[in-house]
């Protein structure tokens, strides 16, 4: 089925676009600008949210068909099924210290945060439609309005004020965000669902709405409890409440589209809800396990063994995933090859390169590592020869064909 085969239609453009920005929602846009105001004021949040809004919009431009996209999942197929995997155990980590931090209060919470939790992963893993992304979308909606009405403050730290070189900190982790957000996408198992569920036009228009629309607002809230969750805002506990619910509702959401993708074939979908329903199950009895047996110190501000383990799951989004995407996926696109040997040990060895200098810019706080860190992917690309030269063929299947009828779209 090429693009002009099947056109989408307005109402399926605007449908695709919401549950874009609610698979996007995830657990670094709603905490990671927190930790950025926290360390470099307001600027932290610009040099986090430009990048990511650009990026994530600029993969229905760049993707120019839904044969470019079956053919980048065809050929990267196990590293998005690592990226989702990565992604669902980084949201494990990040409910399980919602679970326990003690931003709201009761014995009951834990339990009742895994449940909230758990049915918003089981409604995600049976996303068949994209319009089924509205109800989880409107909630967040509605919690912000709640918020904004019961007196959220929006008072923005004003940052550590650490400068290198004369320049200031936030400098120096820009050029990291741009990397990661501009290059992440392309290994996101649902933007491709949406992309080969489009045209070209359709594509276009529901990334650019669905993530300078939809998906903004989401952040720009981020931004305004920031304070809050810092300890420095004030509002009342239905409102933290309120948050904390907003978080748990879309992590388990994104959580259930991740393991849905993960659960299926490129070759057909049958068995795709059992194997589904299974790796849900097992993870939901992970996260009560995790309840049960370990425990963060509670307390209002963050914990910093938390933070430690947030960090180290960023990496991967900072170095691991857009290193591959610029050192293997860019190099191979537009041919019909897979990554070879040489690909593969360039990538590992730029990575494993340049983690000390991303441990003394992130862990450490010594942020103007971070600038040779990334020149150390980026030089590496002169080791992988153009068109993927030491790829091997991929055998000719596809990745699954995904209707253009709103009414009538598989899983995916």
């Amino acid at each position: 089925m090429t693009d002009s085969a099947a056109r989408s239609n307005p109402l399926q453009t605007f449908q695709w676009a919401v549950f874009l920005a609610v698979s996007w929602t995830w657990c670094i846009g709603m905490f990671l600008p927190v930790l950025l105001v926290r360390d470099y004021g307001i600027w932290g949040f610009v040099a986090f949210a430009v990048p990511n809004v650009a990026g994530a919009a600029a993969m229905g431009w760049l993707i120019r068909s839904r044969e470019s996209s079956r053919g980048m999942i065809r050929r990267h197929d196990f590293l998005v099924r690592v990226f989702s995997a990565v992604t669902v155990a980084f949201h494990l980590w990040f409910v399980w210290y919602l679970s326990q931090a003690g931003w709201v209060s009761g014995a009951w919470w834990p339990w009742l945060a895994v449940g909230i939790f758990s049915i918003s992963l089981l409604s995600g893993q049976k996303t068949e439609q994209p319009w089924d992304a509205l109800t989880p979308y409107l909630i967040s909606v509605a919690v912000i309005a709640f918020s904004l009405w019961n007196g959220l403050e929006i008072k923005l730290a004003p940052g550590e004020g650490r400068r290198f070189l004369d320049v200031p900190a936030v400098a120096w982790v820009a050029p990291v965000c741009i990397f990661g957000f501009l290059l992440c996408p392309y290994l996101d198992a649902t933007f491709h669902r949406a992309r080969r569920a489009l045209d070209t036009q359709g594509a276009r228009v529901a990334f650019g709405l669905g993530f300078g629309v939809f998906f903004l607002p989401m952040i720009l809230f981020t931004l305004g409890y920031s304070s809050l969750l810092l300890g420095d805002g004030v509002a009342g506990p239905r409102v933290l409440t309120a948050i904390v619910l907003h978080m748990l509702i879309q992590s388990g959401y994104t959580c259930g589209l991740h393991i849905r993708e993960l659960a299926s074939e490129f070759g057909g979908f049958d068995r795709v809800r059992l194997r589904g329903t299974t790796v849900s199950a097992g993870v939901i009895a992970l996260l009560c396990g995790a309840a049960v047996l370990l425990r963060f110190p509670v307390t209002s501000n963050i914990s910093p063994g938390f933070e430690l383990g947030y960090r180290v799951f960023l990496s991967a989004y900072g170095l691991l995933f857009p290193a591959y995407v610029w050192l293997v996926v860019l190099p191979l696109r537009g041919t019909e090859q897979a990554p070879g040997p040489r690909q593969m040990w360039v990538w590992l060895g730029a990575c494993v390169l340049a983690a000390p200098a991303f441990w003394m810019g992130f862990m450490q706080k010594q942020e103007w590592w971070l600038v040779p860190g990334l020149l150390v992917p980026l030089a590496a690309r002169v080791l992988i020869p153009r068109g993927g030269v030491s790829g091997q063929r991929m055998p000719a299947r596809s990745a699954p064909e995904i209707p253009s009828s709103p009414t009538t779209i598989p899983p995916a």
